[in-house]
C-alpha cells in the first residue's frame, strides 16, 4: 500500500474512507469531519447517547492537547483502561460506542478518542500532524481517570496509530485491527512493530483488499515483544466490523471482541 499524503488523505476520506464498511459508524466520513473545528451553530452533545444516538451511558468530554483539544466519549471506571481509536468514519468515536459500552460493563475504564478533524476536536496545524501527541492525550486522560494500565486499541486508521505511535504515547499494550501497512506521519507496520516491546495484538482478514495482511503478519513476527499475537479475521471484515455487527441495539460481538477484552485486561495467553 502506498504511503498516503495529507492532501490525498483528506480527498480519499471524503470519497470513500479507510477500508471497507458501510454500516453506521463505518468508514464513510462526511465533509463536516474534515474541518478542524465544530460549526458554531451546532450544539455540542454532552453525552455519548446524544452524540451517537444509541443507549450508551457516558459523557462527551474535551481533552487538552498541545495546540488544541480532542473530544472523547468516556464510559466506565477502574484501574484497567483502554483508549479506542476510530476508523476514518464520519461518526468518529461513535463507531466504538457499542463495544465501549460493553467494555465498561466488564469493568474497563474507556476513553473513545476523536483524533483531529473528527467530532468536536479542534487542532492547530502542528497538532494535526502530530499523531503521538494526539494519542498521548488520550492515554494521559485515561490515567487521570484512575487507569494504571492503558491499552491502545485502534481500528483501520486507528490501528495504524496504535501500532505506529502507541508505545511512544505511553500505552502498556497495543491492539491493531486492520491497520494499513503505511500511513503519512507514522512508521510503516514492520518498522513500528520492530520498535514495539509492549504486548502486541494484530488482527486482519486475508480477503480485506484495504490492507496487506501478509505485511501485518510479518510485522508481528518482527516485534521483540514478549507477548505478541496475530489473529485472522474472517471473510472481508475490516477494523471494528471484526468486533461486532455494528451500532445496533442488539449488537452481536464476535470472538475477537473477547480476545481484545482479555488483551486489555492483561491476559495474553494464546
Amino acid at each position: 500500500m502506498k504511503r498516503w499524503g495529507w492532501v490525498m488523505v483528506a480527498t480519499v476520506l471524503a470519497v470513500s474512507g479507510c477500508g471497507a464498511g458501510s454500516t453506521p459508524g463505518g468508514d464513510a466520513p462526511s465533509s463536516a469531519q474534515l474541518t478542524a473545528a465544530p460549526s458554531p451553530s451546532r450544539s455540542i452533545p454532552k453525552t455519548v447517547e446524544a452524540r451517537c444516538k444509541i443507549p450508551a451511558k457516558g459523557d462527551v468530554v474535551q481533552i487538552p492537547a498541545p495546540g488544541g483539544t480532542l473530544s472523547a466519549g468516556v464510559l466506565g471506571e477502574g484501574s484497567v483502561g483502554v483508549v479506542l481509536l476510530h476508523q476514518t468514519s464520519g461518526a468518529g468515536f461513535c463507531g466504538w460506542a457499542t463495544y465501549g459500552q460493553w467494555l465498561a460493563g466488564q469493568g474497563i475504564n474507556v476513553v473513545m478518542l476523536d483524533v483531529c478533524n473528527y467530532g468536536q476536536s479542534t487542532c492547530d496545524e502542528a497538532l494535526l500532524k502530530d499523531w503521538t501527541a494526539q494519542v498521548k492525550a488520550g492515554v494521559d486522560f485515561a490515567r487521570s481517570r484512575g487507569a494504571t494500565k492503558v491499552t491502545v486499541v485502534g481500528a483501520s486508521l486507528g490501528g495504524v496509530l496504535a501500532m505506529g505511535v502507541g508505545e511512544k504515547a505511553g500505552a502498556d499494550a497495543i491492539v491493531n485491527l486492520s491497520g494499513p501497512s503505511e500511513w503519512e506521519g507514522v512508521p510503516d507496520a514492520v518498522t513500528a512493530a520492530k520498535a514495539t516491546t509492549v504486548p502486541l495484538l494484530v488482527s486482519a482478514a486475508d480477503a480485506d483488499t484495504g490492507i496487506e495482511a501478509t505485511v501485518l503478519k510479518a510485522a508481528v513476527a518482527a516485534s521483540p515483544a514478549a507477548h505478541k499475537r496475530y489473529v485472522a479475521m474472517p471473510g472481508e471484515e475490516h477494523g471494528w466490523s471484526g468486533i461486532s455487527n455494528g451500532m445496533s441495539v442488539d449488537t452481536v460481538f464476535s470472538p475477537l471482541a473477547t480476545t481484545v477484552l482479555k488483551w486489555i485486561q492483561g491476559d495474553y495467553r494464546t
